[in-house]
């Protein structure tokens, strides 16, 4: 049962999975009812993984659900919750009573195709950190995005993140706004290995 980390956060849970299990190993650490939402036929290994993930920190939870938007939640507790996966690795943030986001990517070259979609120009100090940089803006807009949970959010025109010198771990400053919604978050990230995570605190 690869748990790699756990940590409580201000009214939450943060935690991580290595996956090293096969498809149907994984499906087998899932009970009954979460097995029935879901179609195996076609849901990846990274979602199980999630999914297993989700139910071993919130055993007592109904199985995960999605909204309209795409959004997981729990239906029967008033607790949010965010999923994220990459690479060999899933992650899962639950909060309670307040929205959340995480997201996590492997650090590859590929983010530089679509760096133009998503840096504005008051982040580029971020791209003196090179691939570190890149990651650390999309994986902050990405956790806002699933913060907000209702699509329809513009990478540069409705986000921005503040620059802050990066290290190894630490928080960072991120804003939604969009029409009459506003709000700024605080964020913390962690390099790790070839990978990068960051939460909603």
């Amino acid at each position: 049962m690869p748990l790699h980390t756990k940590k409580h956060i201000k009214n939450g849970i943060v935690a991580l999975w290595h996956i090293t299990e096969t498809k149907e190993q994984l499906q087998a650490m899932l009970p009954q009812a979460w097995l029935d939402k879901l179609d195996l036929s076609k849901v990846s290994t990274h979602n199980l993984a999630a999914r297993v993930l989700a139910h071993y920190v919130s055993p007592d939870f109904a199985p995960l659900e999605k909204d309209a938007y795409g959004k997981p939640y729990f239906d029967s507790e008033d607790h949010k919750i965010s999923i994220t996966h990459a690479g060999e690795y899933a992650a899962f943030i639950q909060t309670e009573k307040r929205e959340c986001g995480i997201d996590m990517e492997e650090i590859t070259e590929r983010v530089r195709r679509i760096q133009s979609k998503f840096v504005r120009e008051d982040e580029e100090p971020f791209l003196a950190d090179d691939l570190k940089g890149l990651f650390a803006v999309w994986c902050a807009k990405e956790t806002m995005y699933k913060y907000y949970g209702l699509k329809a959010l513009d990478f540069k025109n409705n986000m921005k993140l503040d620059y802050q010198k990066l290290a190894k771990k630490g928080t960072l400053t991120g804003h939604i706004f969009k029409d009459d919604y506003k709000v700024s978050l605080e964020l913390d990230y962690e390099f790790f290995d070839n990978y990068l995570i960051l939460h909603t605190v």
